[in-house]
């Protein structure tokens, strides 16, 4: 008795429309999660540089200048990072910290010895998901010279 060529052909293209049909759900839920993780790792990286130029703005202003006028050239240099990199800074949660040498107790503004931390935090919402924002922080620390 003889195979019949076009009958084993067509069982196998609905076999493989099948295992494809069952895949794809699987393969896009990868994309999609990766695509999030790539999004979710550029926010925190412009975070983390946005931090770092508030806190190296910080450590070397000019002793003349006043507290106040110190502080808003750090907020608006972190504030300029972020709005350049296409995220709205109207969100973000911008302070300074300073501690006194050692990293302990309160420091003043611009005594050699201190430490400046710059906090900076921002939501972030999910682009497929219907969900709450997360709450994305970081920081960074700079002594004083």
């Amino acid at each position: 008795m003889k195979k019949n060529p076009k009958r084993s052909r067509a069982g196998e293209r609905g076999q493989a429309l099948v295992e494809f049909a069952l895949i794809l759900p699987v393969i896009l839920l990868v994309m999609v999660g990766m695509l999030e993780f790539a999004r979710a790792w550029n926010l925190h990286q412009v975070m983390t540089d946005a931090a770092r130029e508030g806190a190296r703005r910080a450590a070397i202003q000019d002793v003349g200048l006043g507290h106040e006028q110190t502080q808003d050239s750090v907020y608006a240099a972190m504030w300029g990072y972020v709005a350049q990199s296409g995220y709205d800074p109207d969100h973000a949660d911008m302070g300074i910290d300073m501690k006194g040498p050692g990293g302990t107790g309160t420091g003043t503004w611009k005594n050699t010895g201190d430490f400046v931390t710059v906090n900076l935090s921002l939501p972030y919402r999910f682009a497929i998901l219907p969900s709450r924002p997360i709450t994305m922080r970081t920081s960074f620390t700079m002594r004083v010279e």
